[in-house]
Parts: structure tokens; C-alpha cells; sequence
């Protein structure tokens, strides 16, 4: 998968369940100008991945428009067909944060829906009823996919989460049935979880939860659900080691280009590319080049440069782990919880 930011500007920056954005502190510092990628640079991404056979093969998988609020780029149906010229399957996540069908995000969105795009979204609960509820529903009228992102603090966030969804997809026709069933193991499990173990640690959580899938896939509709822990962000940008619903525990991320493959890259609006899903916040140096500006031939000639630094800066960061020095730096620039 390629996540393309398509734009820098949010309406929800530091506001409630956004105050530990991810994104925030590097999107910030994209001056008001940059904002917004514009449909002739989308046109240059897409001409480069076609010469770069890596990226193609990550594009023909799926392209992710992300920012940012996506929603709130002009140019965002444009820049939508331009990057279909890649492949059929090409989302745009939301915050869904609209207040209104007459909006011009609405809009956007609508169009894009009406093209064969999915639309995708991330919960918050202090705007579900009055924003992103109405809305969800008219969604469902105009699409049969869905994946639903969950940020949670403590794992009764995200048990209330998930009541919220059952609730609403149980006031929905019975073609949701399969989607309540999903639902339902994970409310099952989570109460089974807080009820024997409130305070467990990831290794736990993730124990109790093994074996269940998040993800399914009927003759009438498609639905995923993403659930992602929250992180402390310190005031220079930088995602903590631990996350808010398990504080006592690293939470690794394990990077895939050690391991010799290349699942997921993600391009900024500026054309930088970064491993994996690095926005900013992971501060990770080793880089891709850019879209805009390098050659097919410059991009992977970085690419296999990073790559090296890469490997052996997550062995380093096993071995500070193991002898007591996690959280510290590696000259190659790797964050200390990429493994």
C-alpha cells in the first residue's frame, strides 16, 4: 500500500481525542502554501511509480489519500482520478468531522463515493452523534466497504467504541448481520478482558485477543475494523516507546524492510518518501527519496542506501533493548521501538 498525503491541514489539530495527533507536529510546519497537493504534482507521483516497479506493485494493491483532512483539499476529486490511473482500489480516510451535507468536504466526499471510492473514517466519540453518525449513514447508502479506525487510551475506550458501533449497525437493515457478529466477539472479549484483567499488559491484550479477525467480507458488504493504540507525543513531534493503554510495556513496530520486503510507503505532499507509515512523528532519517523532484534512478539508489541503515539500526535497537538501554538512538537514525 502507498499512503499519498494529499494534505496538511486538519480541523481537528489539537482539539480533544486529537491532542496526541500524530501528525501534527511535522504537518505544522508545512507552510499554508504547501497545504494542499495539487493535481499536476499528483500527475508526476503517478508517472514516476509506473518507472519504479516496487512502488507500482505497492500503488496496484491499494493507495490510501490520507493527510491531514484529505476532505479538505479543493483539488481532492481530481487528484482521486489521477491516482486511479494506478489502480482500481484507491480510499480516502476521513475524520468525517462535517457538519453538514451542504459542506463542501461532504461533497468531495460524495463524489468520490460516486467514482467507486471507498470512503474510509476514524471514530471520535465527541462528535459521533452530531457528525459523523448522520453521515456514516448516507455512506452506506453510496458504498458496500468500510473500515473503521479505532484510536483507544484504555482498553474500555475502546469496549465503548465498539458498543457504539453495535448500536448503530444494529438500528441498520439485517444485511449487517455479519457486521454484528464481528462486533459482537470483540465486545465478548474486551468484557471478558476487563473483567479478569483491567490492567493487563499488551502482551496480554493481545494474547486474549489472538485468533480473531477483524475483517469480513460478505456477498453484500465488506467491513474492517482498525483498532490503534494512542501514544504520548512529546512537544518536539516525537511519538513515546509506550502507549497510553499500556504504559508499562514497549510497543514495538516491527519494520518489514529488515526483513527484506516493502509492504508500506507513504509519500508527503512535499514528495519525501518515508518507510512504512512515518508522517514525522516517528522521526526515522533514513529516507526514499522524493517523488516530486528525484529521478526513478535516484529514488532506488536511496532506497537500497536507507534500506541498509535500516537493518542494521533495528539490530541495534534489539540489542539496546537487551541490555537494558532501550529508548536510546542509533547513529543509523532508527526510532528505538523499530524493530
Amino acid at each position: 500500500m502507498i499512503n499519498i498525503f494529499a494534505e496538511a491541514n486538519c480541523n481537528r489539530y489539537v482539539r480533544d481525542e486529537c491532542q496526541y495527533c500524530h501528525v501534527y507536529e511535522p504537518l505544522s510546519q508545512i507552510p499554508k502554501s504547501h497545504w494542499h497537493l495539487m493535481p499536476e504534482q499528483a500527475q508526476i507521483m503517478v508517472d514516476k511509480i509506473l518507472q519504479l516497479e516496487v512502488f507500482h506493485e505497492l500503488a496496484k494493491r491499494e493507495i490510501n489519500l490520507t493527510g491531514g483532512e484529505p476532505s479538505q483539499n479543493p483539488h481532492i476529486v481530481e487528484i482521486f482520478k489521477i491516482f486511479r490511473k494506478l489502480t482500481p482500489n484507491v480510499r480516502i480516510h476521513t475524520n468525517l468531522d462535517i457538519n453538514s451535507e451542504k459542506s463542501q468536504r461532504w461533497q468531495r466526499l460524495v463524489e468520490i463515493m460516486k467514482f467507486s471510492g471507498r470512503v474510509d473514517f476514524t471514530l471520535y466519540p465527541t462528535v459521533w452523534e452530531s457528525r459523523q453518525k448522520p453521515l456514516l449513514v448516507k455512506i452506506l447508502g453510496l458504498q458496500k466497504e468500510l473500515i473503521v479506525n479505532m484510536i483507544f487510551e484504555k482498553v474500555s475506550d475502546l469496549l465503548s467504541q465498539i458498543e457504539t458501533l453495535i448500536t448503530f449497525f444494529g438500528e441498520r437493515e439485517k444485511k449487517f448481520q455479519s457486521v454484528l457478529s464481528l462486533l459482537g466477539i470483540y465486545r465478548a472479549k474486551l468484557e471478558s478482558l476487563l473483567g479478569e484483567n483491567p490492567e493487563c499488559s499488551e502482551r496480554a491484550f493481545l494474547k486474549h485477543m489472538e485468533g480473531v479477525e477483524n475483517y469480513i467480507c460478505t456477498d453484500n458488504f465488506t467491513f474492517g475494523l482498525n483498532m490503534i493504540p494512542g501514544f504520548y507525543v512529546d512537544k518536539n513531534g516525537v511519538r513515546a516507546m509506550n502507549s497510553q493503554p499500556f504504559p508499562k510495556d514497549f510497543n514495538l513496530l516491527e519494520c518489514t524492510i529488515p526483513r527484506g520486503t516493502i509492504e508500506i510507503i507513504t509519500v508527503q505532499q512535499t514528495g519525501e518518501i518515508t518507510p512504512c507509515c512515518d508522517v514525522g512523528n516517528l522521526k526515522c532519517q533514513p529516507k526514499f527519496g522524493n517523488l516530486l523532484m528525484d529521478s526513478p534512478a535516484e529514488i532506488m539508489s536511496q532506497l537500497e542506501v536507507s534500506r541498509k541503515k535500516m537493518v542494521s539500526g533495528a539490530l541495534k535497537n534489539i540489542q539496546n533493548m537487551n541490555s537494558g538501554k532501550a529508548g536510546e538512538w542509533v547513529e543509523e537514525g532508527i526510532p528505538p521501538y523499530c524493530v
